[in-house]
């Protein structure tokens, strides 16, 4: 039997885990979302789309079930086993009469990054527009009235510094600990980033926004109609059969099909991504067509937008018809340059592609554009720009921005000017401090996953085929092959669940073809590899390849997978130390010059809101601020400012981070950028 669908709240499902009363199907698989899909949801929350409902059961037969995933995603505790419990029917009859006793029977991934998010195991932070970023129409309304979606930036795993950002997790412990503000002040709030330089007038105004936002998230978590779900009674029969028949998969419209439908009259969008496909038939250039489309805005926004709503809203078949061209060529000549290095085997393998739209507006900016014409030292930040955005996941959240604000980065790179802002750098700190935190990535998805298998490949100059040591080419159909076989382990090591648990870690893997990898099956490793090396006598070479210690093919680790992985892992740690950890002072050393200190004097400024500009002066010794004839402090003059371009009274901006001044390499920048470099 089958309810009509029902409607909770995000609390309600949180009370369930916590009192032990939602539970998973012992076979249910594990949770697989990365966290930038948790990120998404929460997007999607926020927005009222529909995210699909959760189905729960009330089975009426006994069964075995697993708690939901609360360890960490690395470090200690990840592998650790997850909790199973068995109950008779009897038991199940009489949970599901008391305290609601249900199971997760379609949702897991929804519900477990839900819990994770608001229990603070994984770190989820709302951050919020500033005033000059919202829409028109909430720039009206009063900060109270304004909706979270009116007000959302992003949702991202840390703080933002120049925006104001709530942790989901402290808002549930502010709802569910019942904290008085002073208590939030302390426990919460003094320690946000963005606070710092703050006046107390300023600090007090942005803490009465923390304690709003706060209230608008417990509010969203309060939310009865927020969560859709159906509960269905089952017999075993059903239950089984639910499963069997719950794996279809709907087609989404994708943003550039309707980009496409817009632009046809002027511009042929599928005719031209066809004709691409069909000039480089055979090649290794797979079209990515949002790279292409949102190089283009890049280029047409001057540097200032690569979004969907831009392009939809703003992007014309002129501009396809001006830049698509040159586009393609530098899309190309980008890739080229990647396999080149051997920085990646393939294109399927690469872990963000969306980071070609900063390297193909570097080479955009070359003589020639041609990244031949690199100088050594272009070519070394090139190199760790690279490596330190994958292995900081700097692109998991808010990748426009950081399209944006790397493509402007990697233009100064290509223009031989200094860097000025030292964040840049500190943004780019890799997630990997230890050996041991390589051990614990094992889901394909993961971004480091990837970056791992293609780092190996960039420190051997190119990875070479075991069956004939010949290097691997971008056409290769690659495989992340286990080294020691999935079967082998749960045969030889079925009573060591450390080893078990790691029978999928990176650690274990390599990339080979798959006609190689066929020939494997579920022999051990030296077995195996004796065998190859029947038909390929250069096989040790292939091994310190694709660092795998050689003595594995004498059996040395057969019965010690353990240490095969920590000695693997060091050296796998060892090539990021050198070409992340160990490149990153010189490198800043190269590139980065602290801002000029100006003590004295008056420097231009200006502010844009409700799309109108103001502009003033700012004087440094006083800190004040020159505006339409009269002298204010900083924030004044900002509510001065909002007021003349919008008609309306008693606002309250950080003026710190409302008015804009223009460095001398051409970026913008607030002025609280220029008071903490001359403090």
């Amino acid at each position: 039997m089958v309810d009509p669908q029902q409607t909770e709240s995000i609390k309600t499902l949180m009370e369930g885990i916590h009192k032990n009363n939602i539970y998973l199907p012992e076979f249910q698989r594990d949770f697989v979302w990365d966290v930038t899909k948790t990120y998404d949801l929460f997007d999607s929350l926020v927005r009222d789309i529909f995210i699909g409902s959760i189905i729960y059961g009330k089975p009426s037969f006994e069964i075995t079930v697993r708690e939901i995933d609360s360890r960490p995603r690395r470090g200690k505790g990840s592998r650790a086993k997850l909790m199973l419990k068995s109950f008779s029917k009897d038991e199940i009859e009489r949970l599901s009469q008391i305290n609601n006793f249900r199971l997760i029977l379609d949702g897991q991934q929804r519900a477990t990054s839900i819990y994770r998010a608001l229990k603070g195991i994984d770190e989820v932070w709302l951050v919020i527009k500033n005033d000059d970023e919202l829409s028109e129409e909430a720039q009206e309304k009063d900060f109270r009235e304004r909706s979270l979606e009116d007000m959302l930036f992003e949702f991202s795993g840390r703080e933002d510094e120049d925006r104001l950002s709530i942790k989901l997790s402290d808002a549930y412990s502010i709802s569910y600990e019942e904290l008085l503000d002073d208590e939030i002040k302390v426990k919460f709030f003094d320690s946000l980033s963005y606070t710092a330089g703050m006046d107390e007038l300023e600090e007090k105004v942005v803490f009465r926004k923390y304690i709003l936002v706060a209230r608008k998230l417990i509010g969203l978590y309060g939310s009865e109609k927020l969560l859709s779900y159906y509960l269905l009674n089952m017999s075993t029969e059903k239950f089984a059969l639910f499963f069997e028949r719950s794996n279809s998969r709907g087609i989404q419209l994708n943003f550039i099909d309707i980009l496409a439908a817009k632009l046809y009259s002027g511009f042929n969008l599928r005719g031209k991504i066809e004709e691409f496909e069909t000039d480089n038939q055979g090649s290794y250039y797979e079209l990515n067509r949002e790279i292409i489309v949102r190089a283009i805005a890049y280029i047409v926004s001057d540097a200032k937008e690569v979004d969907k709503t831009y392009i939809l809203s703003n992007l014309n078949h002129e501009h396809f018809n001006s830049h698509w061209d040159e586009v393609c060529v530098l899309f190309k000549k980008s890739l080229d340059y990647l396999y080149k290095e051997n920085i990646i085997l393939s294109q399927a393998w690469m872990p963000y592609e969306n980071m070609l739209i900063p390297l193909m507006m570097f080479l955009r900016e070359l003589n020639g554009n041609d990244f031949s014409q690199m100088d050594q030292n272009q070519q070394k930040f090139i190199i760790y720009w690279y490596w330190a955005s994958i292995f900081s996941q700097r692109y998991s959240s808010g990748s426009n921005e950081v399209i944006i604000q790397d493509s402007n980065l990697l233009r100064i790179v290509a223009k031989k000017q200094k860097i000025t802002d030292r964040i840049v750098f500190s943004r780019l700190k890799p997630q990997i401090q230890s050996y041991e935190d390589v051990l614990s990535y094992s889901k394909k998805g993961s971004v480091i996953y990837k970056g791992i298998l293609n780092i190996v490949n960039y420190a051997a100059d190119g990875l070479k085929d075991w069956s004939n040591t010949s290097r691997l080419s971008a056409s290769s159909k690659l495989e992340d092959h286990h080294i020691f076989p999935v079967a082998f382990i749960r045969e030889a090591y079925k009573n060591d669940e450390i080893a078990l648990s790691l029978t999928d870690s990176v650690v274990n893997r390599t990339l080979i073809p798959k006609i190689t990898n066929i020939r494997i099956g579920k022999k051990a490793p030296s077995i195996y590899m004796g065998e190859m090396k029947n038909h390929n006598q250069s096989i040790l070479e292939c091994l310190n390849n694709h660092l795998i210690p050689e003595e594995i093919i004498n059996g040395v680790y057969d019965e010690f997978y353990n240490d095969f992985l920590e000695e693997r892992a060091k050296m796998i740690y060892d090539v990021i130390k050198i070409e992340i950890w160990d490149q990153a002072k010189q490198v800043i050393d190269l590139f980065y010059a602290p801002p000029v200190n100006k003590q004295s004097g008056n420097i231009k400024i200006f502010a844009t809101y409700h799309r109108k500009r103001k502009e003033a002066t700012y004087d440094i010794d006083t800190q004040k601020v020159f505006y339409e004839g009269a002298h204010y402090s900083v924030s004044s003059a900002a509510d001065k400012a909002k007021e003349d371009m919008t008609g309306k009274t008693n606002t309250s901006t950080n003026g710190w981070r409302f008015w804009k001044y223009i460095d001398e390499i051409g970026q913008e920048r607030f002025i609280n950028d220029f008071r903490e470099a001359n403090s």
